[in-house]
């Protein structure tokens, strides 16, 4: 196989939302960059994912991991605008609003404890009653047993595949090589100093940075990454066509959650299944996320199913992702580990991994991100319970 080699200043190993926006924050710096992604750009679980944008939801106090997604929430709009400025392209932006549906006392007294302390902070939250709930969502069964909820009116929702879409085209826009069908073989080094990469076809990529943004494989790219347990959590969506949504506003709940769309599709998800690398859809899973939707919105009956896939979440041992330096591999950084949030925290990241990369001062304490907080813990707290389960 013949050796051919190519020079640049950065080399990002992933083409998901991670390393896209990785490449698109550090083409700003006039850097040559190049993207190589193992298949195509943009179709792993950047391109499964639901799409909607929240910090307030899955916070269920103040804390590392809303100081981030509240940041990146925030950043959105001027984020997609400066994308607008370098490619045309329509994301799917839509403030759609979200309702968190209680289905008992005890998660009724938690969702109001959180208003509490959301409201006290400044942030849009309002606590819908039992009777108010139901007539706000007349389509809901009359079997559910509705304990209240919480509206947040400032929640929107992307269409991942056709953000990715846009941000590929930016970051080319703005000089960035992506290079697509691209296995990397090996992270090249001068003992532990990075220079750069190997690849597939026997190319060679010259470069004293390299940026880890793999996703679930991340942490099989060198020895030097095992010290970021990402794993990998496979979700499930089904899509549906329907005549008119059921409601406006996303619809999460314990037994199941809805996405409506602007074009009269519902998505219904999304999984969380411990099944390794297998990205199948698998039937049982099509059952339950189908089931728990007619047991939830029994007008659901009569949808016609329009599709259905599943991708592989990155998963860290805290359900925070690793951003920062790699120990033992001098120019070796990470940008991974972003669970369910990868879309949404898109502008942040590339952000945190162009002030770390470029040595400036973050715009967020990185501690908590640290690629090294696993050792200094002392060993994994993983969140996760690996199960079939309908959620966001």
């Amino acid at each position: 196989m013949e050796s051919r080699s190519r020079t640049s200043d950065v080399v990002i190993i992933g083409g998901g939302i991670v390393g896209l926006a990785a490449a698109f924050s550090l083409s700003r710096e006039k850097l040559r960059i190049s993207l190589v992604e193992r298949g195509a750009v943009g179709r792993e679980a950047s391109w499964a994912a639901a799409g909607y944008l929240t910090f307030q939801g899955s916070s269920t106090q103040p804390g590392p991991r809303l100081d981030l997604t509240r940041t990146s929430f925030q950043m959105y709009p001027a984020w997609l605008e400066e994308l607008a400025e370098c490619t045309p392209g329509d994301t799917g932006f839509w403030r759609c609003g979200l309702f968190e549906l209680c289905l008992t006392e005890a998660e009724g007294h938690e969702a109001q404890a959180r208003a509490a302390w959301q409201r006290a902070a400044g942030y849009s939250v309002e606590w819908l009653d039992a009777a108010t709930t139901r007539r706000q969502y007349p389509h809901l069964a009359p079997s559910v047993p509705v304990h209240g909820g919480l509206f947040f009116a400032d929640v929107a929702q992307v269409r991942p595949p056709r953000l990715l879409k846009t941000l590929t085209s930016a970051a080319r826009y703005r000089g960035v090589e992506v290079f697509e069908d691209s296995p990397v073989t090996a992270i090249l080094r001068t003992s532990d100093r990075v220079t750069g990469v190997s690849l597939a076809d026997g190319t060679e990529l010259a470069a004293p940075i390299v940026i880890n943004a793999a996703g679930s494989w991340a942490s099989q790219l060198a020895p030097e990454m095992a010290i970021m347990p990402t794993r990998p959590v496979k979700g499930t969506i089904v899509l549906l066509e329907v005549s008119t949504p059921p409601t406006h506003e996303i619809l999460v709940s314990s037994r199941g959650s809805l996405y409506p769309r602007a074009d009269n599709k519902v998505l219904l998800g999304a999984t969380v299944e411990d099944a390794g690398y297998d990205k199948g859809v698998k039937l049982e899973a099509l059952q339950v996320l189908v089931q728990q939707s007619m047991a939830l919105v029994p007008m659901l009956k009569s949808a016609n199913f329009a599709a259905a896939w599943a991708g592989l979440r990155p998963f860290s041992h805290d359900n925070l992702p690793y951003l920062g330096a790699v120990p033992g591999l001098d120019g070796g950084y990470a940008a991974a580990g972003h669970y369910r949030s990868g879309i949404l925290l898109a502008p942040i990241t590339g952000r945190l991994i162009a002030d770390i990369v470029l040595r400036r001062t973050p715009i967020l304490p990185l501690a908590p991100y640290a690629v090294t907080r696993l050792l200094e813990t002392g060993g994994p707290n993983s969140a996760l319970q690996p199960a079939v389960f309908s959620g966001g």
